[in-house]
């Protein structure tokens, strides 16, 4: 078992502590336990208080690549390092406590952490959760170094919970035209980890002439999407590749577009289509639904500047946006709703951080 020390004492704390815990168990491994908050006094600087916690996990990383991506998760949740001497505050700060019994002395990492006895922010949410611990330097369990700590600052439980985070799978990012689901997407990936699933709609032959025409061209136009997806699923799943899978879309989204812009007959024959075609395919375990006003919908749209979109009509819009309310309803699938409130995920991290929230909050 592998036990971490978090803390915080810049911003929300709270908040930050929970996305280190997502982040962790998406990128490091198995969270098996977590303590509960506690506030107590910067250690060794004049600073703000910190909350605390303590998690244990088991992973089939090594010490050094455990390290490493602790030092990223960092750097994602906003801890800015200088060349100042002494201890600062920050956002988030995450070391390793123990790597089972490892004894590690190395240019970038000691192990066991080499002032566990000297700290109470650390030793009480320890030895809350693993008190019998061996310290293999010491041969002291937990918490006798706790109860023996020379160190006397003020411990606080905070009336607040980290909560686990079950890693999933599958992710789909869905919602309207213009909405930002590729960028999500990628920001996703860059915080999770993973393998990346996006739409290759610029080799749709028909995209262009549907926006020209419509009526004429609905039924090719469907039938390409269908098909690309299809063949884009089948050949991204025939390799193994590291979880998450994170997609730009649900594949249920062809039947919506395709009730959407076909009439009935060609309708029901598409349907059926579709049917036959994707029963073997996995399912998204968790569709990401973002909502985004018609106006800033429009506007990302012409930002992005591609010919084919730049005379799309509100009502086009609208009739999309009616079509996913009502998928919404009776999809099967688990469905989280994202509203964007006019946020920009490009230039607003909040953004971003009210997602990774929404997220991990789900199971």
């Amino acid at each position: 078992m592998v036990y971490l020390s978090l803390g915080s004492n810049l911003g929300d704390r709270l908040l930050y502590l929970q996305l280190a815990v997502g982040i962790i168990a998406y990128r490091v491994g198995v969270i098996k336990t977590i303590s509960k908050v506690v506030e107590t006094p910067s250690w060794g600087f004049d600073g703000a208080a910190f909350y605390n916690c303590c998690i244990g996990l088991e992973t089939s990383l090594s010490p050094d690549e455990v390290l490493h991506q602790l030092l990223e998760i960092e750097e994602l949740l906003d801890r800015k390092r200088s060349n100042q001497e002494g201890y600062q505050s920050r956002t988030i700060d995450l070391d390793i406590l123990f790597y089972n019994d490892l004894v590690l002395e190395s240019k970038s990492l000691n192990l066991p952490h080499p002032r566990i006895e000297e700290r109470n922010f650390v030793l009480a949410p320890l030895a809350e959760i693993t008190p019998n611990q061996i310290h293999p330097k010491s041969n002291k369990t937990v918490l006798e170094l706790f109860n023996s700590s020379k160190d006397h600052s003020t411990i606080s439980k905070i009336d607040a919970e980290i909560y686990p985070v079950k890693k999933i799978k599958y992710i789909a990012i869905e919602g309207n035209i213009g909405v930002g689901k590729t960028t999500f997407a990628r920001k996703l990936q860059h915080f999770l980890g993973g393998s990346l699933l996006l739409e290759n709609f610029y080799e749709n032959p028909f995209l262009e002439d549907f926006y020209r025409d419509p009526k004429t061209f609905a039924l090719p136009v469907e039938k390409a999407f269908l098909d690309e997806r299809i063949q884009q699923q089948n050949t991204f799943f025939r390799f193994e590749k590291p979880h998450p899978f994170i997609a730009d879309y649900c594949i249920e989204k062809s039947l919506l577009f395709a009730e959407q812009n076909l009439d009935q007959k060609d309708y029901t024959h598409y349907r059926e289509d579709f049917q036959k075609k994707v029963t073997s395919l996995p399912q998204p375990e968790v569709v990401i639904f973002l909502i985004q006003s018609i106006a800033l919908l429009q506007s990302n749209i012409k930002k992005r500047g591609r010919d084919f979109e730049k005379n799309m009509s509100n009502d086009y819009l609208e009739k999309i946006e009616q079509g996913y309310n009502q998928w919404r309803k009776t999809s099967a699938l688990p469905i989280v709703h994202f509203p964007l409130n006019g946020g920009d995920i490009t230039t607003e991290k909040s953004v971003l951080y009210d997602f990774l929230t929404a997220l991990f909050g789900f199971f």
